[in-house]
């Protein structure tokens, strides 16, 4: 496993921040804490994602981290390692078994669920770094198609992201940020390469009365005014993506229409 020490890019990076150089520390902490609190025969690997890989943090940005374990039973031991001491890394791990069945293993805090399927991480896995193990190969578990997948993010934002948000039980950073990954699986769905980033999704879609503007603004520029006017764009811009989802057969390979304002 010592190999996996020449995974840590960020070694070589350029003009760091501070941000980013605080957030180094307390990766390669909890990286150790990670190796320590599991058998070395069930840490398959390690794997960073999110807003630190694409150098796009910002203040109260995550690092988020992704140890991939055999099997559920030392699920609780790495989830324990989450502390202010570590800060601002979080730990999530995902088990063999969750890949293999799409589908977390513990219990979520909301209802329905918010968290991300197992196979998002599939989906964008050389957008995440290794930095410890082996790499896993997507081809061996289960990945939902770009307009099934498109279909289950429009519901969660739809019935579980927006009434949190507006009842006060989550941030509207979380629910923005929501609103890229939505933007960019439609654009897929269209035939459009986009770039794994805010930035890369933002400028792939080239009308800028298009929500996915709207929302790398607020990201640049957080406004609690236009907080609610952003929320009633989304709900329009959901219904219409639903009514083109609807009328499009999930197996096609036909792109949808993309949205005009």
């Amino acid at each position: 496993m010592k190999m996996a020490i020449k995974y840590n890019s960020w070694r070589n990076w350029k003009n760091k921040t501070e941000i980013e150089r605080k957030a180094i520390k307390s990766l390669e902490k909890a990286k150790e804490l990670v190796i320590n609190s599991v058998p070395k025969d069930n840490l398959v690997a390690i794997y960073i994602k999110g807003s630190f890989v694409r150098r796009e943090m910002k203040t109260g940005s995550d690092v988020d981290m992704v140890p991939i374990i055999a099997g559920n039973r030392y699920q609780n031991a790495v989830f324990e390692i989450n502390s202010s001491a570590i800060d601002p890394v979080i730990v999530v791990p995902l088990s063999l078994w969750e890949l293999k069945h799409n589908k977390l293993w513990t219990k979520s805090n909301y209802k329905p669920d918010l968290r991300a399927k197992p196979d998002r991480l599939l989906k964008k896995i050389k957008d995440c770094k290794l930095v410890y193990g082996k790499s896993i190969n997507p081809k061996n578990y289960p990945i939902r198609d770009d307009k099934t997948a498109l279909k289950d993010e429009i519901r969660v934002i739809k019935i579980g992201y927006i009434p949190l948000y507006e009842k006060g039980e989550i941030k509207f950073d979380s629910l923005l940020k929501e609103v890229f990954w939505l933007v960019e699986l439609e654009q897929n769905i269209f035939g459009k390469k986009t770039k794994h980033s805010f930035e890369g999704i933002t400028n792939s879609v080239d009308n800028t009365k298009h929500i996915i503007h709207d929302a790398f603004d607020l990201r640049k520029k957080p406004s609690k005014s236009e907080e609610k006017k952003f929320i009633l764009k989304l709900k329009k811009h959901l219904e219409e993506s639903e009514k083109r989802y609807k009328h499009a057969h999930t197996t096609s390979n036909k792109p949808l229409k993309e949205l005009r304002y």
